[in-house]
């Protein structure tokens, strides 16, 4: 066995003893190093450096994240934010990669709905970031007009419920057009509307949804947007 596949047996293994996600490059060399040195067949003088190197590639894969705290964390399937005890800048780089996720744990806890309560705030801020806080549908830059709007349905689709992608930073007047299907966007970002129904006051908010300005990161991914306008009725 190579020793990226072997120090990825060793994580899952310890991770299994321990029933925790996270672990230190210590505990892994004094409960795993010699079956890992077994299984490699490794003939190596410094076998620490080796797991070091593979530790690298593995958090460059998104096998594992690095907390603040200096321990490792498994992220081989996203990490639910209610069950870890998480920084505000190691929420931010879950969210960032992808790789949390936001209110799929059934809990009454209130230390778990405290770590939900923060999941949600770090990934609106990052929202309102990306699109330099700012609507991306009009000229709206009031933080406190300004929502984290998800594409898919938070109760259609759990797990983008912490993902970057399935999330626009819209104002409040726009934001229940697109929730309510008044608005949707093609692939290429092209801003689909609806007449307003004899409404004047919604027919003002769709005329100013004229472009949408694409976030520095994390744009809306296909098959959220593909979602939205098959539950609004658009022409997939």
């Amino acid at each position: 066995m190579d020793w990226h596949n072997a120090v990825k047996a060793a994580i899952a293994r310890l991770t299994s003893r321990t029933r925790k996600r996270t672990f230190t490059r210590q505990a892994l060399i004094i409960e795993e190093m010699e079956r890992i040195v077994s299984d490699t067949r490794s003939r190596s003088q410094r076998p620490e450096q080796t797991l070091s190197r593979v530790l690298q590639e593995l958090r460059d894969e998104k096998f594992i994240y690095f907390l603040e705290r200096g321990e490792y964390l498994l992220t081989d399937s996203p990490v639910a934010v209610e069950q870890e005890e998480l920084s505000e800048a190691d929420i931010d780089g879950l969210i960032e990669g992808d790789l949390l996720a936001i209110d799929t744990v059934e809990t009454a806890d209130e230390q778990a709905l405290q770590r939900r309560r923060i999941g949600q705030k770090r990934l609106r801020k990052l929202s309102l970031d990306s699109y330099g806080h700012r609507c991306a549908l009009c000229d709206v830059q009031h933080d406190q007009l300004l929502v984290a709007a998800h594409i898919a349905r938070w109760s259609d689709n759990p797990e983008a419920r912490g993902r970057l992608s399935n999330v626009i930073c819209l104002c409040r007047f726009h934001d229940p057009l697109f929730e309510m299907g008044y608005i949707s966007l093609a692939d290429d970002y092209t801003v689909l509307k609806k007449p307003g129904g004899g409404s004047r006051t919604i027919q003002v908010n769709l005329d100013t949804a004229e472009r949408f300005r694409v976030p520095l990161g994390h744009p809306p991914a296909p098959e959220y947007l593909r979602e939205h306008r098959r539950r609004s009725g658009f022409c997939v």
